[in-house]
């Protein structure tokens, strides 16, 4: 990419890619063009009908989203080899056609603004290959490579880029990006094979992608620079970002989680063999039956997954609030089974920490539950518990009924010590015996989940291992509580057994809810 060329963030300051500040319904009076731009709309419109394939069939996978279709062809190298500088140049001239359209106080909703882009990608594409044509012993780009180069143009403004071609590979799992040309791609099936195209021109347009994909989502205080080398965030289509920018990392380094499993039962986890219909029916009680529950697990363990196919179980009637600091349940996606959900996302903040140590603007997770207090919620899901968030958790089961949360632990037991050390690393005078007590009044069941390799066929396989009850423990250990397992891994059979009888006052509300004490082999 020349010095000449606008960096990618500049696209999304430009008036047409805002946000509309209310939805479209009538256009603004005195806009240049409008009748052209409205013939373009109308023109989108047809051509994505005639072209548009059958109503895809739903899946439990998250599937991406592909306006501009591809050819048959374009698999993983097709659409990466690519001419991306011809790209960027239609890129840059389709922002700009459409910014000079339209000022920034017209209403366009999101799916007009895809359509006219869409339309203007066509046009462009098929201006260039006009040229092609005309000019004597040029190459003429094929109908595919146009078809792959339409697509690609329209996930630079609109999807990831460069990785969307990564994201939309089928079992892909986790994207390993050190520098623009160092990307590795783990599968679900346990491969881990590096990529061997690069992702940008250099680092420095890499930190620029990155950075307009933070500016894009809209969300304040969320960017990629030197100034601010850190980002987590959540991408459209189900996806994670974490990143690393220089003077911290020696190169940008970037790690993209994808979610293919968001609409999950634990039904579906029986059938993976993640556990066992026993198992599934104690946690499915459990839940009913309005006992807060931890997920715990190493990175890539499968809680996020165990959580959404806890949270399946939460009656459809009943209202939700999730709380994360970067989206990634997607529970308010699921209208069918889940109609009564808010969706809440913390704010990092910016500019210097106040007295209190906090940054301006700054929304913390502990925030978002006392805002929510008053929103008369019956369930609270606190994502991923990395730090402050702790309290959150805390708060959230002490005010609803059943919550869940998903916690970094080796084991259930080891989650004991892990919620107590988030908790006196906090200061403000708390002891362990006041973490202790808080974790063994708000927290009743620690589901313990892995990812192992299956010795029968030597593949990656994700198992709950343990699912314990969280008892108080005795005066002499400062209370500290005890995790009593009532269901353990087997390593004979690479299964769960009953191991232990929950407490009495459990086993009574859960028999109550629907539960069956046959399960546990009384």
């Amino acid at each position: 990419m020349s010095d000449t060329t606008p960096d990618p963030a500049d696209i999304s300051n430009l008036p047409f890619f805002t946000p509309p500040a209310s939805p479209a319904k009538q256009p603004s009076p005195g806009l240049p063009n409008i009748e052209h731009a409205a013939a373009r709309l109308t023109r989108a419109a047809q051509r994505q009908t005639a072209d548009a394939p059958a109503a895809p069939t739903p899946l439990t996978e998250a599937a991406p989203s592909t306006p501009i279709a591809a050819a048959p062809a374009a698999t993983l190298e097709f659409r990466s080899d690519l001419p991306w500088e011809d790209i960027a140049i239609i890129r840059d001239e389709v922002s700009r056609e459409l910014a000079s359209l339209f000022s920034e106080s017209m209403d366009i909703d999101a799916e007009q603004r895809e359509q006219l882009a869409q339309d203007h990608i066509v046009d462009r594409v098929r201006a260039r290959v006009d040229e092609q044509t005309r000019r004597p012993g040029e190459q003429r780009w094929e109908a595919p490579l146009q078809d792959a180069i339409r697509q690609a143009v329209f996930d630079q403004l609109f999807r990831l880029g460069r990785l969307q071609p990564l994201v939309d590979e089928p079992g892909v799992e986790n994207i390993h990006i050190n520098g623009y040309d160092d990307v590795w791609i783990s599968y679900a099936d346990g491969r881990v094979q590096k990529y061997d195209y690069p992702i940008a021109a250099n680092d420095r347009e890499l930190e620029r992608e990155i950075n307009m994909l933070a500016s894009r989502s809209g969300e304040g205080g969320r960017s990629f620079t030197s100034a601010r080398p850190r980002l987590h965030m959540d991408l459209p289509g189900g996806a994670r970002l974490a990143a690393v920018a220089e003077p911290v990392a020696t190169r940008p380094t970037v790690v993209i989680r994808i979610h293919r499993l968001v609409d999950v039962t634990l039904d579906q986890l029986v059938e993976h063999g993640t556990l066992t219909r026993p198992a599934a029916a104690f946690l499915r009680a459990a839940v009913v039956a309005g006992v807060s529950i931890v997920t715990s697990g190493f990175p890539g363990a499968g809680k996020t997954t165990l959580l959404r196919a806890l949270a399946d179980c939460i009656p459809a009637e009943e209202k939700i609030v999730t709380i994360e600091m970067e989206r990634e349940l997607y529970l308010h996606k699921i209208k069918d089974r889940h109609p009564r959900v808010v969706a809440l996302e913390a704010k990092p903040g910016e500019g210097e920490r106040g007295a209190d140590g906090r940054l301006p603007g700054e929304i913390t997770p502990e925030d978002l539950v006392y805002d929510t207090l008053r929103l008369d919620t019956q369930r609270f899901i606190v994502g991923e518990v990395r730090g402050p968030e702790i309290y959150a958790m805390m708060q959230a089961m002490q005010s609803g009924v059943g919550s869940l949360s998903t916690l970094h632990a080796a084991s259930a037991d080891d989650s004991i010590d892990r919620m107590s050390a988030l908790m006196l690393s906090r200061g403000n005078n708390t002891t362990p015996v006041y973490a202790y007590r808080m974790i063994e009044q708000n927290i009743k069941i620690v589901v313990q989940i892995a990812k192992i390799i299956d010795p029968a066929n030597g593949k990656p396989r994700r198992i709950v291992t343990e699912i314990a009850e969280i008892e108080r423990g005795e005066e002499k250990n400062n209370f500290r509580p005890v995790a009593n397992q009532v269901f353990r891994f087997d390593r004979s059979t690479t299964s769960l057994i009953a191991a232990e009888m929950p407490s009495p006052r459990l086993l009574e509300d859960l028999v109550f809810h629907g539960f069956d004490p046959s399960n546990l082999g009384v």
